[in-house]
């Protein structure tokens, strides 16, 4: 319909392929809002269930090799363990110490009962710094580092031992575990202890989950208002030229 004095087409009839743009533009921009804030309160109560895992008590490696053989989910649980470390075949990944370089010093280890292995004790700023040879008992967290190569990851240098990333059968390659021993597809993160004064320094070990969900809903609500202004503001400067 259009105006009758000047022939020309109304506002509304003008705008209205804007509008019903705009209306969906807006209903998908806060739908995505919506489900970011369901994504968080998703993840901090994963996060919360990870945190409160690591403080339960210890269970045996071989029960922790066992959970994970039949398909449980075994990151971050405690773990208690007796046997023999080997530091002279340590591996280093790269890392940083006090806002310089380090390294993540992994040592293989035999429990007794003759479980392999990979035990990351610390960070060290030297990699050929080793930690306590022999006997030893050791309490940890199960890392499984399964994510893969990141993007910007260097390739592993394994003859130079030289690690950019977790590449945990790699690793176990590079380490050699001993014939017949059972092998622990997964890392054993040292806790820090009293009795850890020196180089390597063991890591508190936290949860690894990014959590940036409550930015993207302010991104995408932000985005909603932002197209909401300038419908808005276009509309009212048509209507007023007319």
């Amino acid at each position: 319909m259009g105006d009758e004095r000047t022939g020309r087409p109304s506002p509304v009839r003008k705008l209205w392929p804007l509008l019903v743009a705009s209306t969906v533009g807006f209903v998908i921009l806060c739908s995505l809002g919506v489900w970011q804030v369901n994504r968080l309160s998703e993840k901090t109560q994963l996060i919360a269930a990870l945190d409160a895992r690591m403080n339960r008590a210890p269970i045996t490696l071989a029960q922790a090799l066992e959970r994970h053989a039949r398909g449980e989910d075994i990151e971050y649980l405690k773990v208690e363990t007796s046997g023999r470390a080997n530091p002279a075949h340590a591996l280093a990944k790269v890392s940083s110490l006090e806002g310089g370089p380090g390294w993540q010093i992994i040592e293989p280890f035999i429990s007794r009962e003759g479980i392999f292995i990979l035990v990351y004790v610390g960070v060290a700023p030297d990699k050929n710094i080793v930690a306590v040879n022999g006997d030893q008992s050791i309490a940890g967290i199960v890392r499984t580092h399964n994510k893969g190569r990141g993007y910007f990851d260097n390739d592993n240098d394994e003859a130079g031992n030289v690690w950019y990333w977790w590449d945990v059968p790699a690793m176990l390659a590079a380490a050699v575990a001993p014939v017949n021993a059972k092998v622990a597809p997964f890392i054993l993160q040292k806790l820090p202890g009293p009795t850890n004064a020196g180089s390597p320094f063991p890591e508190k070990p936290k949860v690894e989950l990014n959590n940036n969900h409550l930015g993207y809903a302010f991104t995408w609500f932000g985005l909603a208002m932002a197209l909401l202004a300038v419908t808005g503001f276009f509309t009212w400067s048509v209507v007023k030229k007319d």
